[in-house]
């Protein structure tokens, strides 16, 4: 890396906006390394609230016990107070409103606990609306609109990555504030039920939100066989699509998860086995493989020709605008 894209790595506000690793000392100390002034790190995928309180118990024990690396956000100002310190701001976020149950009070709960980030659904059919892989998707319950207006009234960001399109575009329409595809691409690019058509990225931007180009093999079109600049070649498609102004970096890095791991949150509520084959064992795309790696991906931004500006606000400024609208009350 020279100079001039290590400099810009280090001024840089870097966000990655979904990670779900294993999470560790040995991870926080990766993304240290790789400059990460902060993270949208899961910590309720398919758990109830009584699992999902559990995993945050945990959380609050790596802020105290890895105090040098982590600090939690709650706000923007966190994330600037993080690079200031040279840690990495962990945002905690769901990936599923499983955790809420039936309970529409329990995400004032979760809000005064550190939540911040929650996609509506995952992969199946809930009591908010339908994920990508359900059959029929019917939109929108009235549950659902209800969840997104307390969403909206919390301050926290809602996220459709996993959710059916119906569903989707209902919920972009619904919310009163930005929304994101925290990790996901073009189906377009990509043929695969977990990415987006191109009408549904292009009313998430309209909406002033954010999609999160990801590095998930399955979702990139060579798969185990990508490289960086496979990854660049999303960013973009992504730009010229939706303009750079809404384009962002959601890794959805699941470092040190075992196989059983992808079973578990690919099976859901089906006795039949995982709902996709993702052709195990997976291979983040060369260049780009840890948290630890991100600095190559400013320097490969620089080498495909963008501006400084440009890589500042893939990098951290576009998700961090959006987060100042949806967070402030």
């Amino acid at each position: 890396m020279d100079q001039n894209a290590k400099d810009l790595h280090e001024s840089t506000i870097v966000i990655d906006c979904l990670e779900i690793s294993n999470w560790s000392e040995e991870i926080f100390k990766k993304m240290r390394l790789g400059g990460l002034t902060a993270v949208n790190c899961t910590c309720s995928i398919l758990e109830n609230f009584r699992q999902t309180v559990k995993n945050i118990v945990w959380w609050h024990g790596a802020f105290d016990n890895c105090s040098d690396l982590i600090m939690p956000v709650h706000e923007v100002p966190d994330i600037r107070e993080a690079k200031k310190l040279n840690k990495t701001g962990i945002i905690l976020g769901f990936q599923n409103t499983s955790a809420i149950e039936d309970n529409l009070d329990l995400l004032t709960i979760f809000h005064g606990l550190g939540i911040r980030v929650i996609q509506l659904t995952y992969m199946e059919g809930n009591l908010i609306g339908q994920g990508c892989l359900e059959r029929f998707d019917a939109g929108l319950t009235s549950f659902g609109l209800e969840v997104i207006e307390e969403m909206n009234r919390l301050g926290i960001l809602i996220d459709l990555s996993h959710v059916g399109h119906r569903t989707t575009m209902d919920a972009i329409e619904a919310s009163q504030k930005p929304v994101a595809f925290t990790h996901a691409n073009p189906k377009s690019l990509c043929d695969h039920p977990r990415n987006k058509p191109d009408e549904a990225l292009m009313a998430v931007a309209e909406k002033g939100g954010v999609v999160g180009a990801t590095i998930f093999p399955p979702f990139l079109p060579a798969g185990n066989k990508s490289t960086l600049n496979d990854f660049i070649d999303v960013i973009d498609y992504l730009a010229d699509m939706i303009g750079y102004d809404h384009v962002a970096v959601g890794t959805d890095f699941t470092e040190g998860q075992p196989k059983e791991w992808f079973d578990w949150i690919l099976t859901g509520k089906s006795k039949k086995g995982p709902a996709l084959n993702l052709n195990h064992p997976l291979k983040n795309p060369e260049g780009i493989e840890s948290t630890a790696d991100f600095p190559n991906l400013t320097s490969a931004l620089l080498n495909r020709g963008y501006s400084e500006l440009n890589i500042q606000k893939i990098m951290g400024g576009n998700i961090m605008r959006v987060l100042s609208e949806v967070w402030e009350k």
